[in-house]
Order: C-alpha cells, then structure tokens, then sequence
C-alpha cells in the first residue's frame, strides 16, 4: 500500500512560509508541550500527544484566521518537525481543528506540510473533533480516505462531551474514514457520584462500540488510578493523563530519546 499522498502544488506555501516565521519563538518550541500516551493494560510508552500553546487558539490569533492560513495549519507543521524527532515507533497526536469548514483542498495542504518536513503520514494521528465530522463533504471524506490509506491514524476526539449521537461514530467507522476514538477528559472529572455512573455508562458504550466497530480506543483525562482501573477494566487501549505521566515542554520531552 502506497504511503505517499497527492499534491498538486509546490511542497509549502508562501503563505504558510509566512505564517510560520510570524510567530515568536515561545510560540513555535518549548510553548508547547508534549505529554506521554501509554498503553493501559503495561502502561508501555506508544506516543505522544502534541499540546499547542494557548496563545495559538486565543487572542491575538483569533482575528487572522478569517484571513490567513488557519492555526491548524501551524500547528501540524510544528507537530511534523516533532515528530521527526521521536524515534520511528511512536506515533504523534496532533489537533486538526477550525472554527470553519474544511477547505476542499485540505488534502493538499496536509500533504505540502508532510512534504515540507519529509514526513511519512503514519507518523501522525490527526484529531477531529465531533463537529468537523459532521459534515457530509464529499472532499472531506476524499481526503480521510486518502489519509488512512496513506497511514495516518484518524482520531474522532472528544467524544462524549458533544450533541452529537452514536450514530455518528457508527457511520464514520462503517465509511473507514475514523481509526481512532478517544475518550473526553469531563468524562472522568465529576465527583457526584451520579454524574461519575452516567459518565462511565457513556464510556462503556463508547469502548464497546469502538471495539465493535473495529476501532482503536483511547481516552484522555487518566489523573486518577481509580480512571486508569476502570478504563483498563473496560477495555480502552491507550490513554494520556497525570497518572500516567505530565505534559512536559518539548525539549525536555525529547531529552529521553537521546539521538
């Protein structure tokens, strides 16, 4: 199976290019931050997620994305540099998100950002959140389907937390255009014991849907080892939180994997 994708442009944009060198270093490195995802069942380290810097979804960025490339943009091509840098059997978790709807060219502006930084797509896991799926766009599931076939792991993130119903993670999964459904962390973060019950109802039908379904399941918020018993219990695969290990600036993420 061909891991490479179609483009029908220079490898990266000028705008991109200038998107990129218009923020401050605090913006682009140790800004953000890096946590561990390990496996529930050992806790064997498996990858890692990518954690942008608030300053990238708030404030002075929030006018320019109307204008100029979006922020997800940046943050994929930063999350490509990093990823570079683990070593090869980790995959990166990454956010894809926007206040708008997918271009129809995504395609090609993921496939110029894995080019620019000579990056195969397995390295990645691209999160979605519940309201990017939702749309029925011919191009979006064009350019999911050529993602996974390419490698990518494609996350359905959040989920629990939105309106969306379960039929959404049934039709996406029937369509192979999801690989991976990750678990919101205000699942785990009640302490009524009422809100804790329902919460965990919703958990185990997600888990046992994914599993179903053929899908990989994961599962944020992991800060208690109550969570990590009951999730392992259920059977979700994988997971991040401060059990099993804190979010940590890049270059002292990396300092574990001496090159």
């Amino acid at each position: 199976m061909s891991t490479s994708l179609p483009s029908e442009r220079p490898a990266v944009t000028t705008r991109l290019k200038s998107r990129l060198a218009g923020l401050r270093p605090e913006d682009r490195v140790d800004a953000y931050t890096l946590a561990p995802r390990r496996l529930l069942p050992t806790r064997a380290f498996c990858g890692a997620e990518l954690i942008p810097p608030p300053a990238l979804s708030l404030g002075r960025f929030a006018n320019r994305r109307r204008h100029k490339e979006p922020v997800w943009i940046s943050i994929l091509a930063e999350g490509c540099r990093l990823a570079s840098a683990l070593p090869a059997e980790l995959r990166l978790s990454l956010p894809v998100e926007t206040g708008d709807a997918f271009p129809d060219d995504l395609l090609v502006q993921i496939a110029d950002t894995l080019s620019a930084h000579k990056l195969p797509a397995y390295r990645l896991d691209l999160e979605f959140t519940e309201a990017s799926l939702t749309t029925d766009s011919d191009s979006l599931f064009y350019s999911l389907a050529a993602l996974r076939d390419a490698g990518a792991g494609l996350v359905l993130a959040g989920f629990g937390t939105g309106v969306t119903s379960l039929s959404l993670l049934r039709d996406r999964s029937f369509s192979g255009l999801i690989t991976d459904v990750k678990l919101d962390r205000h699942l785990f973060a009640h302490d009524d014991s009422s809100q804790i019950e329902a919460d965990r109802s919703i958990a185990r039908a997600v888990v046992s849907l994914g599993r179903d379904f053929g899908l990989n399941t994961r599962a944020d918020g992991i800060d208690t080892e109550e969570t990590l018993a009951f999730l392992t219990e259920i059977g979700c695969q994988s997971g991040r939180g401060s059990v099993l290990g804190e979010p940590q600036a890049v270059s002292t993420f990396l300092d574990r994997f001496p090159s």
